[in-house]
């Protein structure tokens, strides 16, 4: 078997000597209406998976921005077609003939008319009107301020609180609106607010408590327009 000192070649091989400087050569344009094509600076053949800088070269001969895939998108399934949503509410009610008819609920409106207030005075009502509504308008004919109850404990228990302080919502827990209406106009459109009668057993009583919180007297009409839900 030969030494290592035989094996070892001496001379370097055909096209492999050393050069002091490479030689610069300008790239090749594109021919026309080529943009992709191989790059002579890949080192890696197989198809990229990722965007590395060798994948981003073999997509685009500038390496910058890639102009195809090598990978298809996956398909999307279950997409096909289009669904549309509609929500509607229908509420009916049994009639005399038959099948269902439509049942519509009006709004009503109640007026409720106190004597001349002094400042500080507050005027204290029941009134009747349904066990449970959505309240929606509240209006007034003067400078006033409206608090609207379920019970009377309630009412009776807030009367003493003073304008413009919250009330103790651990303690009174009947209140469902209090409103005070000193700008014009004295109006105020309730979003989302429902009265429900709080008595044992349930009656259609409403207790408003109607108070003036200027420094003048004052003569309220106010009315309140609710949709009745029982």
């Amino acid at each position: 078997m030969p030494g290592l000192k035989q094996r070892l070649r001496s001379e370097t091989p055909q096209g492999y000597a050393a050069q002091e400087q490479v030689p610069m050569t300008s790239p090749v344009p594109p021919e026309p209406g080529k943009l992709l094509g191989a790059d002579a600076l890949i080192r890696c053949p197989l198809p990229p998976f990722n965007a590395t800088v060798d994948t981003l070269r073999q997509f685009d001969e500038n390496g910058k921005v890639p102009a195809r895939r090598v990978i298809p998108l996956p398909q999307l399934t279950g997409m096909s077609g289009s669904t549309t949503v509609i929500n509607q509410t229908s509420v009916t009610g049994s009639s005399s003939g038959s099948g269902n008819a439509p049942v519509t609920v009006a709004a009503k409106t109640v007026t409720i008319s106190v004597p001349t207030l002094a400042p500080g005075d507050a005027a204290t009502l029941t009134v009747t009107l349904t066990a449970v509504a959505v309240l929606m308008i509240l209006g007034s004919s003067d400078f006033c301020e409206v608090r609207i109850y379920g019970d009377a404990v309630t009412q009776a228990t807030d009367l003493p609180r003073l304008t413009d302080t919250a009330p103790p919502f651990e303690l009174i827990q009947g209140l469902t609106t209090d409103v005070v209406l000193d700008t014009l106009p004295l109006q105020y459109n309730w979003q989302n607010r429902l009265f429900v009668n709080q008595d044992a057993p349930i009656s259609k009583n409403m207790y408003v408590t109607i108070l003036n919180p200027t420094l003048g007297a004052v003569t309220p009409s106010v009315t309140i327009t609710f949709l009745p839900l029982e």
